[in-house]
């Protein structure tokens, strides 16, 4: 099946379940909440009702940049719909979203791995995948969770051990590299409590200059 028919189907080519060649795509609606589309419908609409009757021009600068965090939460959203995919030859595996694609050839693979999603309570997956890298950076494969692939744990465990094969040698834990792991999963915590922070400074803003 090629990557426009599954475009256009909504479908995931899995391909003989022996072999290695097989490609992961969206098979069921994204695995976001009702909630988080009503949420940017308000907010969107807002800064329509605001930019067409606010009669105060100086106010205007802080609901372009809503508007402009909106389009960029919003663009990449659709545009991960149309190009994710993950996609697993013999010579690695490649993560596609929304703008990067990312490929791994199997030499440089260190894990694949099934992870409890940290949006649990947001997303309808429970289960995420990530493949691990020798240099312990991470990376997030599109559609391969436990929302679209209905018998994921299955799945994962075959392509690990079809792709062992072109490894050439079996998944063992390395202490070196998951010290770089647990130490890149540190960083992310620091800089999304960073993040949190950034955005809670730039609401308090828009709420004292409104």
């Amino acid at each position: 099946m090629s990557g426009d028919n599954a475009d256009d189907e909504g479908t995931a080519d899995f391909g003989d379940v022996r072999g290695i060649e097989r490609e992961y795509g969206r098979r069921r609606a994204l695995s976001v909440s009702w909630w988080q589309i009503a949420v940017t419908v308000v907010i969107g609409g807002n800064i329509v009702l605001q930019v067409t009757t606010n009669p105060y021009a100086s106010r205007r600068w802080y609901v372009i940049t809503l508007a402009v965090i909106v389009l960029a939460r919003a663009v990449p959203a659709v545009l991960y719909r149309q190009r994710g995919r993950t996609i697993v030859g013999a010579q690695g595996i490649t993560a596609r979203d929304a703008i990067q694609t990312n490929t791994r050839t199997w030499h440089d693979v260190y894990d694949i791995r099934a992870e409890l999603s940290a949006n649990g309570r947001i997303e309808k997956a429970r289960w995420t995948t990530y493949v691990y890298g020798n240099d312990g950076c991470r990376t997030r494969l599109p559609y391969f969770d436990d929302w679209q692939l209905p018998d994921f744990h299955a799945e994962l465990a075959d392509l690990r051990a079809v792709s062992a094969l072109h490894r050439g040698m079996a998944w063992e834990l390395r202490p070196e590299v998951e010290d770089r792991i647990r130490r890149r999963a540190r960083d992310r915590k620091i800089w999304g409590v960073v993040g949190i922070a950034a955005l809670v400074a730039v609401f308090m803003a828009f709420v004292l200059l409104a």
